[in-house]
């Protein structure tokens, strides 16, 4: 895999037909290219990052990061705190060797530059130009978080109930519950006869378990007899844990499907939070069909609820939770600040008692409804003193380092030129 470094010093590298400056930051022009290279890094594809409207949320977002990346470098230029020579070279070599990880051998790491129009030496080039700024601006804010943070107040909950606009900004705690469903493979019937024919086999004592998982299972527990060892609660997928779960020792359980395919299962031993089991497992590779069943599915559930089903129920008919023992879907306090992508977007905006569309995650394995809960009390209690600190320490830098970058803008003159 290309590292994101790397693809941002190709598209800084390479040539830019229309050109300009979106931003001026004391006598540091921000260019649309820059913009562009930002956007292709957090994930926009190349062509829609340069097609963008300049007036996007999504593009002013990234114009604002790079706005203040350049207010760090003027400010550590001003304090004397510019990275050396040679802090800049070791970073220089560093990017250059995880560049080249990403790569089979050296010749193919030299093609793909070459298909860009780069030779290694343009890309060190390109890479030294972006380092210097790149560590100024860091270790500007490495030396006035240290000062910040030894201000930390002592009590964070008495903090948090003081500062709730910034606890909402950067947790942005809420009270969610989901529905949770697995994406299944759909193209089965031939498998889950293989496995009908197997558990018959074995019930019948014409092979045992273990033999039969040597010869039909399609993963690397065949060699151990379908072994799998002791797990517990949230080590295997949902599906797979409650039927697990659902079994005595020396019981069978399938044929079942999990989104890696059809299997069976044989408990062999319990205890009270553990389990160890063996099983046999036919793939079936998941389809693009399969995903959309199941976002399908999804949409179905919410039209329910929304015509008046009771949303606890539908949890109980519909939903595989990871977590077995939560039951009615319930997730507690949830920091959405620290979601990414799709899964922070569905919950932004939502009012008490409102479902989100359906998300996919788990990279394709699965689709979730979440539901913003009608109390949204914050239970700062359940958390654990660790990591109240730990959101302490998020809120009160992100304070900090607001009205640090506020202060900068007033020292160092911006000019926006959309």
């Amino acid at each position: 895999m290309i590292n994101a470094v790397l693809c941002t010093a190709v598209l800084l590298s390479a040539p830019i037909t229309l050109e300009r400056v979106v931003a001026v930051v004391g006598s540091e022009p921000v260019l649309h290219s820059d913009v562009v290279s930002l956007l292709v890094e957090s994930g926009i594809g190349q062509e829609a990052a340069y097609e963008i409207d300049p007036s996007s949320s999504s593009y002013q977002l990234a114009m604002q990061q790079l706005i203040e990346e350049k207010l760090l470098v003027e400010a550590a230029r001003r304090e004397g705190i510019y990275p050396a020579r040679q802090e800049i070279q070791d970073a220089v070599d560093q990017a250059m060797e995880e560049a080249r990880n990403g790569f089979a051998s050296e010749q193919e790491f030299i093609n793909y530059l070459a298909s860009m129009g780069l030779t290694v030496s343009a890309l060190r080039n390109s890479y030294t130009s972006m380092m210097g700024d790149k560590l100024a601006g860091e270790n500007y804010v490495r030396e006035k978080a240290g000062t910040a943070m030894t201000a930390l107040p002592s009590d964070p909950v008495a903090y948090f109930n003081d500062n709730p606009e910034i606890v909402q900004e950067v947790l942005a705690p809420a009270n969610i519950s989901w529905i949770y469903l697995p994406v299944l493979p759909g193209d089965t019937a031939e498998a889950e006869n293989t496995l009908s024919q197997v558990r018959s086999s074995i019930e019948a004592g014409e092979t045992t378990f273990s033999a039969a998982a040597a010869e039909y299972s399609q993963d690397g527990s065949a060699a151990s007899g379908g072994d799998l060892g002791w797990f517990g609660r949230g080590d295997m997928t949902a599906v797979f844990e409650k039927v697990a779960y659902s079994l005595e020792p020396g019981e069978i359980g399938g044929p079942f499907l999990t989104p890696f395919g059809v299997h069976l299962i044989k408990l062999t031993d319990k205890n009270e939070d553990q389990v160890r089991a063996s099983h046999i497992i036919i793939v079936v590779n998941l389809q693009q069909e399969d995903l959309d069943r199941t976002v399908a599915q999804a949409e179905s559930i919410i039209a329910e609820i929304s015509e008046g089903a009771d949303f606890a129920e539908e949890v109980q008919r519909y939903s595989y939770d990871p977590d077995p023992g939560n039951v009615d879907g319930f997730l507690g306090t949830v920091n959405t600040g620290a979601w990414e992508g799709e899964m922070k977007n569905s919950v932004s905006g939502l009012n008490p008692g409102e479902l989100s569309r359906p998300v996919v995650v788990e990279q394709n394995m699965a689709v979730v409804v979440f539901r913003m809960c009608e109390d949204q009390t914050v239970a700062w209690n359940d958390f654990s003193d660790e990591e109240l600190n730990s959101m302490l320490q998020s809120v009160y830098w992100q304070r900090y380092y607001t009205s640090m970058i506020d202060s900068l803008r007033s020292d160092i003159p911006v000019e926006i030129n959309l």
